[in-house]
C-alpha cells in the first residue's frame, strides 16, 4: 500500500538521522502534523458522545469516514473507539466501534482504487458499515416504525457528516493558500461545530446547567448581534434543532433560540447591551409559553450566563465573527469597468481641452478672398483707368486689342511675381497715358494674388492637419471603447478575504478586486477611515493577504484608495542640465513618471534655438505629451497628435522641438524608444553599449502623413542602463568618449553618471547649446 510505504520511508529516515546524529529532530511540518493527529483524536472522542433520539451516535463514525486511511484516519479511529467505549457503554459502544473499524478497513483497502477519490465513496462506505452493524444489533430488539425512522435518519446523518467533515478539513489536506475558506468549507465547519455542541449538551455544570446549551446560546447571541436578523434566525434554528435532537423531545429549543436570534438581530445596531437584553427577554418569553409542558428554568440561567460572557468578549473577537457572518454584497464588475474607463475618457478629454486652449489664440478666421488671375488687371483698371480720358477708347472701341495685350503679358508677370514694361506690347504701352501708374497697380494686385494663393494653400494644409487630428482622436476614443468592452476578470476569493480582514479591523468601505486588461491585480476601496491603510505597514499586510506585492496609486480623494500590483522592476533616474552661456533659462525640458498600469515614461524635449522661446516650445510639448500618456493614450497616437498641434501653432510663430520618449513596462521589461529629430540614445546591456538614432524630423516640422516618429523596440533587464541626451552633448557626432563612460559605469549612481557626462561634454568642446542628460537604470525591486 502507498500509505504503508510512506510510513516506512519516514521511519527509515528517522532511524538514519538518529544513527548519524544521535538524536531525532522534529521539524516544523512534523510538529504541525502531530497537532493535526491530536485534534482528530480529540474530535473523534468528542463526536462519539454526540447522541440524538436518545441513543443514536453516528457522528464519531462520520469523522472516521471523513478521515479516510493513513495516519489521520488511524488517529480518528482511536479517538472514536475511545469515545464510544467510554461514553456509550459497552453494548452500544462495541457496535459503533465495530463500524468504525470496518470503515477504516474499507478506506485502507481501497486507498489505491480510483473510486476512493470520489466525494461520495467514504460517506457511502461509512453509512453502509453503520447499517450493517446496526441491523445486526437492532434486530434482536425488534423493529418498530419509530426505530426504523430513527435508524434511517442515523444512516443519513452518518453519510452526511462524513461528507461535510471531509470538506471542513480541506484547508488542511489540500494546502491551497490562495483560495481561503469557501462557502462550502465555512458551512462544513459550522456543521462540525454544531455536532460538537451535541456532545457538550450532555456535559452538565453546577446548577443543572448544560455546557452545550450555554455555548449554543452564546453562539446565537454573538452571531445575531453582528449579522442581524437573518443570521440570528438561521443560527438559532440550527443550534436549537441540535439541542432538541440531543434531548429527544419536542422542538422547544429551536423555537426559543430562533426567536431570541431574531430579537437580538433586530437590535444589533443599537449596541451589544441592547442585543443581550433583547435575547434574554425573548428567551424568558419562550419559557413562559412552554408553561404547560413544564418550565425550562435551566434555560434562563444558561442564557443569563451566556449574556454575561457575551458582554465580556473583547471587541476584536466580535469583529472576527462579523467578518465571517456579514453578508458579502455582490459587486458589479461591469460597473467598475465602466467607471474605470470613464475616468480614462475624462482624462483624455481634459488633454484635448488643454490642446484646444493652447491653439485657440493661434487659429483665426481668414477674410474671404479669391485666387482668379483674371481679376488682376480688372482691379488695376478700376484704380487707374476709371478717370482716364482714353477709357472709352481702350476699354470699349479697342477692347479686343487691350484684352489681348493684357492676356499676353499675364504669364510672364505671374512667373516673375511682378510686371515690367517689356511684358506688354508696344502698341499698348505707347498708347496708355498712365502706363507707369497702371503697371504699379497691376504689381500690387499680383502680389495680393500670390499672397492669397499662398494663404489658400496653407489653409488646405491646415484643414488636412485638423482632419488628421480628428483621425488621431478617433483612434484614441476607439482604444478607450475597446477597453470599455474588455472584460475585467474579478477575483471574488481575494475580495472576500480582504472584506473579512477589513471588517475585522473596523473599516467599512466598498471593495472591488479584479484584474485589468494586462492581467494585473487592482483593488479599489471607497469609504471613510481609509487613511491608516495608506501607511507602509498596512500596505505590506494587505500584500501578504492577497499574496501579491501592492503599491498605492496616489489620488486627490481621501475617501478612495486604489492599490495596484507592484512591478518586479523599478527605475533609478539621474539628471544633469546646463543652459547655454548668456541665456537665463534652458530650452531643454525633461520629465519622467509612472503610469498606474506599470509603465515608466521618460521624456526629453529640446526646443528650437535657446532661451525662453525654446523653453516655451519644449515645455508645451512635454506638458501635452504627459497629459496624453497619463490618460492612457498610446505613445504613437500621442506623439503624432502633439506634432500636428505644434505644426498648427507654427502658423504665426515658427517653432519646433525634438522629442525623445522612452517607455518601459516594469512588469516584463519590454521597452521602446520614440524619436522626433532627437539626439542618439545610448543603451548599456551587460558590457556593451548600443546607439539608437532616427531619421524623423522634429515635432512641428513634420505634420503631414510622413510625420511618423522613429520607433526602436528593445527589452531591458535588471542592471541595464539608458542615457537620453540633447544635441548639445555631442560635438560633431564624436561619441566614443560617451560610450566609454557608459561601459565603465558600475551602476552605483545614475545621478553621478549624468553629471559626469555633462562635464565631459564641456571638456570635449560640445556645441554651443543647452545640454541635458537623463540616465535611467533598471533594477529589481
Amino acid at each position: 500500500m502507498a500509505t504503508k510505504e510512506k510510513w516506512r520511508t519516514r521511519a527509515a529516515r528517522l532511524r538514519e538521522e538518529a544513527r548519524e546524529t544521535g538524536r531525532v529532530v522534529l521539524r516544523a511540518p512534523a510538529l504541525v502534523r502531530a497537532a493535526e493527529c491530536v485534534i482528530r483524536f480529540l474530535l473523534g472522542a468528542l463526536l462519539a458522545g454526540a447522541e440524538i433520539f436518545g441513543g443514536y451516535a453516528p457522528f464519531g463514525l462520520g469523522l472516521v469516514g471523513a478521515s479516510g486511511s493513513g495516519l489521520d484516519g488511524f488517529c480518528a479511529l482511536l479517538g472514536a473507539c475511545f469515545g464510544y467505549l467510554t461514553m456509550q457503554g459497552l453494548p452500544e459502544g462495541l457496535r459503533y466501534t465495530a463500524a468504525c473499524i470496518l470503515t477504516f478497513s474499507v478506506a485502507f483497502a481501497f486507498f489505491d482504487v480510483g473510486a476512493y477519490r470520489k466525494a461520495w465513496f467514504m460517506p457511502l462506505a461509512a453509512a453502509a458499515m453503520d447499517g450493517i452493524t446496526g441491523f445486526v444489533y437492532l434486530s434482536d430488539q425488534g423493529w418498530t416504525a419509530s426505530s426504523l425512522i430513527y435508524f434511517g435518519t442515523e444512516l443519513l446523518l452518518c453519510g452526511a457528516s462524513a461528507y461535510f467533515y471531509r470538506i471542513a478539513f480541506t484547508p488542511w489536506t489540500e494546502k491551497r493558500e490562495e483560495e481561503g475558506l469557501t462557502s462550502r468549507q465555512t458551512v462544513s465547519l459550522l456543521i462540525l461545530a454544531g455536532t460538537l455542541l451535541l456532545t457538550l449538551s450532555s456535559l452538565m455544570l453546577p446548577g443543572e446547567l448544560s455546557a452545550g446549551r450555554l455555548a449554543g446560546a452564546l453562539a446565537v447571541m454573538v452571531t445575531a448581534s453582528r449579522g442581524g436578523i437573518g443570521v440570528g434566525a438561521t443560527v438559532g434554528v440550527a443550534v436549537g434543532l441540535g439541542m432538541d435532537l440531543a434531548a429527544g423531545g419536542m422542538p422547544f429549543y429551536a423555537m426559543a433560540y430562533a426567536l431570541s436570534g431574531v430579537m437580538a438581530g433586530a437590535f444589533h445596531r443599537q449596541g451589544r447591551l441592547a442585543s443581550a437584553v433583547a435575547y434574554v427577554l425573548s428567551n424568558a418569553l419562550a419559557v413562559l409559553w412552554s408553561w404547560g409542558d413544564g418550565l425550562h428554568i435551566a434555560l434562563l440561567y444558561e442564557v443569563f450566563a451566556a449574556s454575561i460572557l457575551f458582554l465580556l468578549l473583547p471587541q476584536r473577537v466580535l469583529r472576527q465573527v462579523e467578518a465571517l457572518v456579514t453578508a458579502q454584497p455582490r459587486q458589479d464588475t461591469r460597473e467598475r469597468a465602466r467607471a474605470y474607463v470613464r475616468l480614462r475618457l475624462e482624462e483624455t478629454a481634459a488633454a484635448f481641452k488643454g490642446l484646444y486652449e493652447s491653439m485657440r489664440l493661434t487659429l483665426r478666421a481668414a477674410p474671404p478672398n479669391d485666387g482668379d488671375a483674371a481679376v488682376v488687371f480688372d482691379r488695376a483698371a478700376d484704380k487707374v483707368c476709371k478717370h482716364c480720358s482714353l477709357q472709352s477708347a481702350c476699354w470699349q472701341r479697342d477692347y479686343v486689342s487691350t484684352f489681348n495685350a493684357l492676356n499676353d503679358a499675364l504669364p510672364a508677370i505671374l512667373d516673375r511675381g511682378r510686371g515690367e514694361g517689356g511684358d506688354f506690347p508696344a502698341y499698348f504701352s505707347n498708347r496708355c497715358v498712365k502706363f507707369s501708374e497702371f503697371l504699379a497697380a497691376a504689381n500690387q494686385e499680383v502680389a495680393a494674388l500670390l499672397c492669397r494663393r499662398q494663404y489658400q494653400s496653407r489653409m488646405r494644409e491646415n484643414r488636412a492637419a485638423v482632419c488628421r487630428q480628428y483621425g488621431e482622436l478617433a483612434q484614441v476614443l476607439g482604444t478607450a471603447a475597446a477597453e470599455l468592452g474588455a472584460e475585467l476578470i474579478p477575483d471574488p476569493v481575494r475580495e472576500k478575504r480582504l472584506r473579512q480582514y477589513l471588517t475585522a479591523q473596523g473599516v467599512e468601505c466598498e471593495l472591488a478586486a479584479y484584474y485589468d486588461e494586462a492581467g494585473h491585480l487592482r483593488l479599489e476601496l471607497e469609504g471613510a477611515g481609509l487613511a491608516p491603510l495608506r501607511q507602509e505597514q498596512s500596505v505590506e499586510k494587505l500584500s501578504r493577504l492577497v499574496n501579491f506585492p501592492l503599491r498605492v496609486v496616489e489620488g486627490d480623494r481621501r475617501d478612495r484608495l486604489v492599490l495596484v500590483q507592484s512591478e518586479p522592476l523599478m527605475a533609478v533616474a539621474g539628471a544633469a542640465s546646463r543652459k547655454k552661456d548668456g541665456q537665463m533659462v534652458s530650452g531643454d525640458t525633461g520629465a519622467w513618471f509612472k503610469h498606474d498600469d506599470g509603465a515608466l515614461y521618460v521624456l526629453l524635449c529640446d526646443g528650437m534655438g535657446s532661451g525662453r522661446l525654446a523653453q516655451r516650445e519644449s515645455t508645451l510639448a512635454v506638458r501635452l505629451l504627459e497629459q496624453f500618456l497619463r490618460a492612457g493614450v498610446r505613445p504613437e497616437n500621442a506623439l503624432r497628435t502633439v506634432s500636428a498641434a505644434l505644426a498648427l501653432r507654427g502658423e504665426e510663430e515658427i517653432g519646433f522641438t525634438t522629442v525623445d520618449l522612452l517607455r518601459v513596462d516594469l512588469f516584463t521589461g519590454e521597452a521602446a524608444v520614440y524619436k522626433y529629430g532627437a539626439a542618439p540614445t545610448y543603451v548599456k546591456k551587460g558590457g556593451g553599449v548600443s546607439r539608437m538614432t532616427g531619421a524623423a524630423l522634429p515635432a512641428g516640422l513634420a505634420g503631414g502623413e510622413g510625420g511618423l516618429p522613429d520607433v526602436i523596440q528593445l527589452r531591458l533587464e535588471a542592471g541595464d542602463c539608458v542615457a537620453l541626451i540633447t544635441d548639445g552633448i555631442i560635438a560633431g557626432g564624436a561619441d566614443q568618449w560617451l560610450r566609454d563612460r557608459l561601459t565603465a559605469f558600475d551602476g552605483s549612481s545614475p545621478k553621478e553618471l549624468a553629471q559626469a557626462l555633462l562635464e565631459e561634454s564641456l571638456a570635449q568642446g560640445g556645441t554651443e547649446d543647452d545640454r541635458t542628460v537623463l540616465v535611467i537604470k533598471i533594477v529589481r525591486r
